[in-house]
């Protein structure tokens, strides 16, 4: 097959799907803060365009960067199709400073007795985000300071909640995350998303969670469910968080984002690549992408060009292209045949049918069945995340038994399948 350099727009003016113009809105023309789409199933600005979230996870920035090396990371980002990045407020225990030496907390981490020095340090890197037309999700409280904040009790928490709240909400690139983990007091995470939704301007509050799905999104009244696994958490619970994944995105009512899993491995790219397109292809409000990046090690300036970030370029462009909010998980729809590979390639759809989108880890060949789509006649594209370039796929009529074959078979080379129809 002969590759093709026509643009992401072009190929769909050829399958006749028009996405919304909002889709291509760029990213200076976002009006904040952000909020939950009409839908409920991604986020959107204050013009209801909606907001692919491409996050990294950022949790030591306030620890172990100054403000040159701060603006740094985020140009970097920037430059990689990054919008957001989710940062720490709070040092990674009780006993840590900020990079300046600074404590958050004036006498003996009395929550009470917020240090104004480091909130000012935070208060700059929040400028510098805004600026470049950067989301910061502030995650206000954390695992390690659990027994701090129990300890000090509900009015103590409520009243930490409202310095953040009415220092910060000024910013209307801001949104809040509020650590929501089984093994915490209740009072705690309820304290904080009250006090905080009491004390902003309409910014929005994500709940936080390192694997374990929710029996219910709704628990504390939050408005994201954001899971980002730690450490600790075993290749068995993340696979029960990707499955829960799969089977939620058809019916779930509220927006989420999912972190890539940490794995004992050095190259992390292609299953980077498969966790963030099988999330959005789930329903998820977009990707976030966790590598040693959030730590920031001595060598994160080496690391951050080749951690699987690279990809975020060509994950964002190819979905900006398309109408990706009305993209949505269908198990029903049988479109691959082959029953044995179904489980492995990740079919959504555009909610009417006429188009479909395809992630297949690996190379291999099967067949589709073109009459669960809508239109009778179909062309194909084919998408390499790995390099960027395109395909093209074939043309098909309804009738026939679409035999599918990638420009390379190359078995670990990833793929996204585009089908739309002509008519």
């Amino acid at each position: 097959m002969i590759a093709r350099s026509f643009s992401i727009f072009s190929l769909f003016l050829a399958l006749q799907i028009t996405a919304r113009a909002s889709n291509n809105t760029a990213a200076a023309d976002y009006k904040f803060p952000l909020k939950v789409s009409e839908d409920g199933k991604h986020l959107a600005d204050q013009n209801d365009a909606p907001f692919l979230v491409v996050a990294d996870v950022a949790w030591q920035l306030l620890r172990k960067l100054d403000y040159p090396n701060a603006v740094e990371y985020l140009n970097i980002r920037k430059s990689q199709s990054f919008n957001t990045f989710l940062v720490h407020v709070l040092p990674a225990l009780p006993t840590q400073k900020n990079f300046h030496k600074v404590t958050p907390f004036q006498v003996n981490n009395e929550i009470t007795k917020p240090n104004k020095a480091y909130f000012d340090h935070l208060e700059k890197v929040i400028i510098a985000a805004r600026e470049r037309e950067l989301v910061i999700g502030l995650v206000v409280s954390r695992q390690s300071w659990n027994m701090l904040f129990e300890t000090q009790g509900e009015e103590a928490c409520r009243s930490y909640g409202e310095y953040i709240g009415k220092r910060f909400s000024k910013f209307t690139n801001v949104f809040w995350i509020v650590s929501e983990e089984e093994n915490q007091k209740a009072f705690v995470a309820r304290t904080l998303t009250q006090t905080l939704r009491a004390n902003s301007e309409n910014q929005l509050i994500a709940s936080l969670s390192t694997c374990t799905p929710p029996d219910s999104l709704d628990k504390n009244h939050t408005d994201l469910k954001v899971f980002v696994p730690d450490s600790t958490v075993t290749d068995s619970e993340y696979a029960a968080l990707a499955t829960w994944q799969k089977n939620i995105g058809s019916t779930i009512k509220s927006p989420f984002l999912i972190a890539n899993s940490e794995f004992p491995i050095k190259d992390q790219s292609a299953l980077i690549r498969k966790q963030a397109y099988e999330s959005l292809l789930s329903s998820a409000a977009g990707f976030c992408h966790m590598s040693t990046i959030k730590n920031f090690n001595p060598t994160w300036k080496v690391n951050i060009l080749r951690d699987g970030g690279e990809y975020m370029v060509r994950f964002s462009k190819i979905l900006q292209g398309i109408p990706w909010a009305l993209i949505q998980p269908d198990p029903t729809i049988k479109l691959v045949q082959d029953t044995t590979q179904t489980s492995e390639i990740t079919v959504a759809t555009i909610s009417n049918h006429r188009m479909a989108i395809l992630y297949i880890p690996t190379a291999r060949e099967f067949k589709l069945d073109l009459t669960k789509l809508t239109g009778n006649e179909f062309r194909a594209v084919w998408y390499s995340p790995r390099t960027g370039r395109r395909w093209t796929g074939g043309e098909f009529e309804r009738t026939d038994a679409a035999v599918i074959v990638p420009p390379d078979k190359q078995a670990d080379w990833d793929w996204i399948l585009l089908v739309g129809s002509k008519n």
